[in-house]
């Protein structure tokens, strides 16, 4: 052994047998690196963002996917540097296509033409539209089974009222409602304001896909206690004196608004008004103050006008009377006892209780006067003047524009029966 290894020639074998192998090996992982360069690979790169091409300033288009999955394959290398890069663009080119609906192709760009492509979806259905602006008025919504127990809302205000609704022809045709609902927690007793986004329905209530502007109104809502209104009867108590005759007892208020439990107000049919009629002594106009049953926290109004018209009867008068009266001219006494009527034209129709923000206008009267007649004593309507009567409505419960219909209340100097030619006024009530 120690000889062969020290022949010259034996080493010479060795090292060639070493250098074949080395060679073998390095060409085998060349080959190998050679294979792999070249070979084919197949990728997905999803969510690949869907570019629109059309005229977005006169049209709009439905349908088209904002994102697409991509498949690529092809040469190793390549895919390899497509999906790490992702230079590439996904693009719909819809420029040249008329109005209407059309199936189209994903395309790309800056892609090697080395590489097949397939996209998922491979096609796509656009729809498109005339794009159109239009105005609508938006409607409060607010659910009143937020509200407290015993508390409505009283009236609701939107500002800005109307917003501009931009999007294709048909979804803007197929508006129904245009609505800013507000919200809160339950048992909301006092007046609120918020902001609210404004939503767009079709008469199914499916949100449509439309520009808005502006995205948000504020609203304001007024809350107050349940309130109803409510027939008035009067009710005669008391016993007048020996030598008075009741007559009629009467009053212009047909109805009075009254506040409190909604089980209290919804079970009371009418509200009985008593009127007192024992100190009566002469017919005329009075304030009866109103009493308000259980449950009810408050009226409109405290009194109401209550018109009494009474006959008192007068004692014959006895012999020594007669006697001590007789240088008195019984034709002088009887005038002044006789009963007589007299009119009163153009009295001004007071318009009570309308705030400041509002103002009003008659159309019925048109010139806001009527004639009033005064009956009583001839002593006493003689010394009258239209200063002793007033003629009002009462538009306390006015609390939007619009026209209404009040009846009329007449008071005046008392022992004086007052009679007004309209029994009610129509006014046109607007924001002053």
């Amino acid at each position: 052994m120690d000889k062969m290894m020290d022949n010259p020639w034996f080493l010479r074998i060795i090292s060639l047998l070493f250098a074949v192998l080395l060679f073998i090996t390095v060409q085998n992982e060349l080959e190998g690196n050679q294979i792999n360069t070249v070979g084919t690979s197949v990728e997905s790169i999803p969510n690949v963002p869907v570019e629109v091409y059309y005229d977005d300033d006169n049209l709009i288009v439905t349908g088209a996917p904002e994102t697409v999955t991509l498949y690529i394959e092809g040469p190793s290398n390549i895919v390899l540097s497509a999906q790490t890069m992702q230079d590439f663009t996904a693009f719909i080119d819809l420029s040249n296509l008329p109005l209407g609906e059309h199936e189209v192709e994903i395309q790309f760009e800056n892609l090697s033409n080395r590489l097949d492509i397939r996209t998922d979806p491979q096609t796509v259905t656009v729809n498109i539209e005339e794009l159109i602006t239009e105005e609508f008025t938006v409607e409060p919504d607010m659910n009143e089974r937020l509200l407290a127990d015993n508390y409505v809302v009283k009236s609701t205000n939107v500002e800005p009222n109307r917003v501009t609704v931009t999007g294709a022809r048909s979804i803007v045709e197929a508006i129904s409602f245009v609505k800013a609902t507000v919200s809160g927690e339950q048992g909301i007793n006092e007046s609120f304001e918020q902001q609210a986004s404004v939503r767009v329905l079709d008469r199914d209530l499916n949100k449509l896909d439309v520009i808005i502007e502006p995205q948000e109104v504020t609203v304001s809502v007024e809350i107050e206690q349940y309130n109803k209104e409510i027939p008035v009867r009067l009710e005669q108590q008391g016993t007048p004196a020996d030598d008075v005759t009741i007559d009629g007892v009467s009053t212009s208020v047909t109805n009075i608004r009254v506040y409190g439990a909604r089980s209290a107000i919804d079970a009371l049919e009418e509200l009985e008004v008593p009127v007192d009629v024992s100190e009566i002594r002469e017919s005329g106009t009075v304030q009866v103050p109103i009493e308000l049953p259980e449950g009810i926290s408050r009226a409109n109004r405290d009194t109401i006008p209550v018109r009494i018209v009474v006959t008192v009867e007068t004692p014959e008068p006895t012999p020594d009377e007669e006697a001590s009266d007789a240088g008195i001219n019984v034709e002088e006494e009887e005038a002044e006892d006789v009963s007589t009527t007299r009119t009163f034209e153009d009295v001004p129709i007071v318009v009570a209780g309308l705030t400041e923000e509002w103002s009003s206008t008659f159309t019925i009267p048109s010139e806001g006067v009527v004639s009033v007649t005064a009956t009583g004593r001839e002593s006493e309507i003689n010394n009258l003047t239209a200063a002793d009567v007033q003629v009002e409505v009462n538009a306390s419960e006015v609390a939007e524009e619009g026209e209404y219909t009040l009846p009329l209340s007449v008071t005046g100097k008392t022992g004086i029966i007052w009679t007004a030619e309209l029994t009610q006024a129509t006014i046109v009530v607007a924001t002053a």
